[in-house]
This record gives structure tokens, sequence and C-alpha cells, in this order.
């Protein structure tokens, strides 16, 4: 879509479509982040039996100490790229919840779209028009002294129902 066409597009929409376009990213980072994590295991388990077998077929030198020294480092870093890993991991699922937050508050303006139109809207103007919470930006707006006395006693109303809905719960 067009920088234009995004523009133009209702802010609740915008909304829930940066919310789906941060999901499909999350879910391509999360798999190559697991392609990492796999690697750091395969690591980890090659770091050991290298130290395992070091042990059994070189007899006890300073070399060999060293050697199994520099090993158990390379297991270290190991351990540490898994546990930055797992750091990735939370992060995204903040991301994650951040993301359907997003989503929510899209659904959200819509609905109170939705409502503040069947509730403000003369009769015979929601006869001639489909209802429709996503055209925020584009319809036409109501006189001043037509609906501004109004507005935020259905604000406040919209507001109460939901909150008895929650309550009712």
């Amino acid at each position: 879509m067009s920088e234009k066409g995004k523009r133009d597009q209702p802010i609740p929409d915008q909304l829930i479509q940066i919310a789906h376009e941060q999901e499909g990213g999350a879910e391509r980072v999360i798999s190559q982040i697991e392609v990492v994590q796999s690697s750091f295991e395969e690591i980890q388990t090659l770091a050991k039996e290298c130290n395992d077998i070091l042990s059994r077929l070189m007899p006890p030198s300073e070399d060999r100490d060293n050697l199994i020294a520099k090993i158990e480092d390379i297991g270290l870093h190991a351990d540490n790229g898994m546990y930055n890993v797992s750091g990735v991991f939370d992060l995204f699922q903040y991301q994650d919840i951040v993301r359907q937050k997003l989503e929510k508050v899209g659904h959200r303006l819509i609905d109170v779209s939705e409502y503040i139109q069947a509730n403000l809207a003369p009769q015979e103007e929601a006869t001639k028009h489909a209802p429709s919470g996503r055209d925020i930006l584009e319809r036409e707006g109501q006189a001043a002294d037509q609906a501004k006395g109004d507005a935020d006693t259905v604000v406040a109303e919209f507001f109460a129902k939901l909150r008895s809905q929650k309550q009712a719960k």
C-alpha cells in the first residue's frame, strides 16, 4: 500500500494493520532465533564431547589442561548465548503483548465510532448511508451546533456501558 493510501486509511484500521505487520515480522525473527538457539545447543554438546575425549585420550599435562579450559570457555560462551537468546524470547513476548494492545485499541476505536454514529446521526441520515465505524476520517462531519452538546454524553454512555458489561462478567 502506498504512503498516501495508508494516510487515507482510517486510524483504527491503520493500528490493526500495524499490529498484523508486527506479528508477521516477529514470527520471522523468532524462527531465525530458534536456529541460533539450536546452534548454541550444538556448540554446548560438542564442547562437552571434546572435553570427554581429551580427558580419556591424552595423558594429564599442562597443554591438555589448557585445551580443556579453552573448550570449557567455548561452552561458557555458548551458555551466555543461550541466556541472551532466552532474553530475546522474553522481549518478543512483550512485543506480542504490545501488538495485541494495538489491535485491541483499533477494535475499541471502531466500536466507539460505531456507537457514536448510531447515537448522534439523525435517523434519516442513517438510512441513506451504510453504518460503518471504519470511515472515521472520511465521514461527513456534523455541524458543531447539531452534535457538540451530545457528543460527550454519548461517549460517556458508551464507556459506562462497557464498564457495566465488564462488572457483569
